[in-house]
Formats: C-alpha cells, sequence, structure tokens
C-alpha cells in the first residue's frame, strides 16, 4: 500500500499524474518548483528582452544614431525618429513604423505569451534591425553642399554621418529583440519534448 503510493508521487511530492498535467500548461502558467523552472526563465526573458530594444529606442530619440559632426555648416542627424525629433516636418514615416512595430513586438509576449510565432517574427525583425545599420556603416547617407561668403568666395563640401553613441544602443536593442525571440523559441520547443515524452 505505501509502496504504490510512494511510487505514484514524484520527487518533490506531487503526484505523477499532476506532473503529466503541466506538459500541458501554457508557457506562460509556468512557475518553478513544478520541474520547468528552465522554460519559465526562458519566457521571462523572451519577456524582458523587447524592452531593452524599447528603451534603447527611446535614448535614440534624444542620443544620434548617425551624425556628420559639422558644427559649422549643414549637419546630418539621425535619430530614432528621423533626421530632427523636435521639429514634426522632419519626422520620418519609415522611422515612425519601425516604432510602432518595435512597441508591438514588445507588447505582444506580455498578453499573449511567447509563441512560437512570435519569437520567428523577432528573430528576424531583431536581424533586420542589425542588417540596416550596417548598411548605415558600408553605404552612410550623406549631403553635398555649396554656398559662397560674404565677399563672394564660393564654399561648398560634403557632409557623411558617422555611427555615434546612439549606433551602439540600436545595436544593443536589435540584438536584444533576436534574443528574445531564441528564448521564446528554444522555451517552446522544450515544452513541446517535455509534453511529447
Amino acid at each position: 500500500m505505501n509502496t504504490d503510493e510512494s511510487t505514484a508521487r514524484g520527487p518533490d511530492g506531487d503526484s505523477s499524474d499532476h506532473g503529466d498535467r503541466n506538459a500541458d500548461v501554457p508557457a506562460e502558467g509556468l512557475r518553478p518548483g513544478h520541474g520547468a523552472r528552465p522554460s519559465w526563465d526562458l519566457f521571462r526573458a523572451a519577456r524582458l528582452l523587447p524592452l531593452v530594444t524599447v528603451a534603447a529606442w527611446i535614448i535614440t530619440i534624444f542620443v544620434p544614431i548617425l551624425d556628420s559632426g559639422n558644427a559649422d555648416g549643414p549637419r546630418i542627424t539621425i535619430t530614432s525618429l528621423g533626421d530632427s525629433p523636435l521639429d514634426p516636418e522632419y519626422l520620418n514615416p519609415g522611422f515612425i513604423a519601425i516604432w510602432v512595430l518595435i512597441v508591438v513586438f514588445a507588447l505582444l509576449p506580455w498578453l499573449f505569451g511567447a509563441e512560437q510565432w512570435w519569437s520567428a517574427a523577432a528573430i528576424l525583425f531583431g536581424a533586420v534591425i542589425l542588417l540596416g545599420l550596417a548598411a548605415a556603416v558600408i553605404n552612410p547617407p550623406f549631403l553635398m553642399w555649396d554656398g559662397q561668403t560674404d565677399d563672394g568666395m564660393p564654399t561648398g563640401g560634403m557632409e557623411v554621418v558617422r555611427p555615434d553613441f546612439g549606433f551602439v544602443l540600436c545595436a544593443i536593442g536589435g540584438f536584444a529583440l533576436g534574443a528574445s525571440g531564441f528564448c521564446g523559441w528554444i522555451g517552446g520547443q522544450r515544452l513541446k519534448h517535455r509534453a511529447a515524452a
């Protein structure tokens, strides 16, 4: 009698059928102490890492991502909102779209859990961000300008942007988003394998 009861219980004193039910619990419902600590930690990381991306994009509203650094003439300054975040006329619709996607990616795992489709999309979007940064280094935006001094002497030059501190923050944000996707994907695969075992 006692032997049968002991074999029906797991190492934590839980019944074996209770342990089996944990395999079907959604990722967001798993908690440490139920044999699911690694998966739960991965899903928690998948939820938190996109917030790093959001924080990086907020900071780069004010810290340039790319900057030509010219203090005497025309200057190119690119932030996460476009050429000039303080002037709505120069806001870039493409940059606004990236902003919206980043916020959506940060909210979805909190609302619906780190689903496999979300994880795959986060990996791809993180890679797109990093590729965009790499493209800005390989083929940087530039501006050619001309003018003249007060006495009529022609002047001119070319401004080429260089990565600024915001560039590093955006790279960290891109890596964080991609890493969150990997965490969600691996956590989901572990749940599937445990459920199938």
